[in-house]
């Protein structure tokens, strides 16, 4: 096994940047996420690892030695693909084997490497169907059957769920999350999904144009985003954002939209107060607005209550999606599904002041 380093990685094609100046680990046996938007450079910087792109600048290495100047098929990675990829007119057997063939394993070793991985994705009587005989999750085990078969110090995955429906994809994840603990291989994973990022990855490398915008553990990237863009692609629903000023009354600072006023932790004090009378972006998520008499923050708690009108609901089973009004603001709530909300009422809704967050209305960067 090795790890993965990228430093000052470059890609262009043309007068377009595909990745810009992108430093990035992945350590050691670690499930590394790449996720972001289409066109932010993720597949790109999976196919620089694999050898499938050359880097216009910067430097790649797998464990101690760098491998810009490496073919692929001496970089000892494994590359899982979107549309599996496998040869149609081979069984699943030769699928999985083709490689090993190539490389002149014996025999032997093949049919146990084959089978081994075969009973463990639990396709072991597949092996000799073709892959149009499959169904889509199938085909997805077998093309990572012929990955793990070559026994690589890294597998590089890219959006592997993304053909299979949604019942198929959870249980996939949870199967390749179960895979990668038992092996223990380096894996960067790309997707766009971060549903998917989120349950899987051990971290997560978010993207943006080529550039990285935070590098941190699922829960930190959700509670503690680095800027705007993070914090609104992380969570679903997404976080909620207005634009507001930060005042003063009583020693205490608040964060006012004109229609919504909440007092915020006197803690932050120190950090807000050069924004004192200044535009800010205001942002909570769903989870941290509830209904004021299910909240278990109530107001002594640093929490603040507001009427709002409920426009929208949305019922999900065990949470129901509130959209809330007040003037000219709207916010999206999260509540229990057993809560009883309906549209054109006012209700009472208490922020959790102490998880909410402020950005720079300029850098878009966060200040609390």
């Amino acid at each position: 096994m090795a790890g993965v380093r990228l430093v000052g990685l470059t890609k262009r094609f043309g007068d377009i940047v595909a990745v810009n100046n992108v430093t990035l680990e992945a350590k050691d046996g670690e499930f590394l996420v790449l996720v972001g938007p289409s066109g932010c450079g993720k597949t790109t910087i999976l196919r620089v690892i694999a050898g499938l792109e050359e880097p216009t600048e910067g430097e790649v290495w797998i464990g101690d030695r760098m491998v810009n100047d490496l073919p692929p098929k001496d970089r000892n990675i494994a590359m899982v693909f979107q549309n599996y990829a496998l040869y149609p007119h081979m069984t699943v057997f030769d699928n999985m084997a083709f490689a090993l063939k190539m490389s002149k394993v014996k025999r032997e070793e093949i049919v146990e490497r084959v089978q081994r991985a075969a009973e463990m994705l639990n396709i072991e009587n597949l092996l000799d169907r073709r892959p149009r005989e499959l169904s889509g999750g199938q085909r997805q085990r077998v093309a990572l059957g012929r990955a793990i078969v070559r026994q690589p110090a890294v597998f590089l995955m890219d959006e592997p769920l993304s053909n299979l429906d949604a019942k198929l994809r959870v249980q996939t994840r949870a199967e390749l999350i179960k895979l990668h603990r038992s092996l223990g291989i380096t894996t960067i994973y790309v997707t766009h999904d971060q549903t998917e990022a989120m349950s899987m990855g051990d971290r997560i490398a978010v993207l943006r144009d080529g550039c990285i915008q935070q590098v941190d553990t699922p829960m930190q990237l959700y509670s503690k985003p680095a800027n705007r863009f993070v914090a609104s692609f992380i969570g679903s629903p997404p976080m909620n954002f207005l634009d507001a000023t930060i005042d003063g009354q009583n020693g205490d600072l608040y964060v006012d939209t004109g229609d919504i006023r909440v007092k915020l932790p006197r803690e932050w004090t120190a950090k807000l107060e050069q924004y004192r009378g200044q535009p800010v972006i205001f942002g909570v998520r769903p989870s941290d607005i509830y209904e004021r008499a299910r909240s278990p923050l109530r107001d002594a708690n640093g929490a603040t209550t507001i009427t709002m009108q409920v426009d929208v609901v949305e019922h999900m089973g065990s949470q129901t999606i509130v959209y809330l009004r007040s003037g000219e603001d709207t916010l999206v709530a999260t509540v229990d599904g057993t809560t009883e909300v309906h549209e054109e009422e006012s209700i009472e809704v208490v922020i959790d002041a102490s998880k909410c967050h402020i950005f720079d209305t300029n850098s878009q960067i966060a200040i609390v």
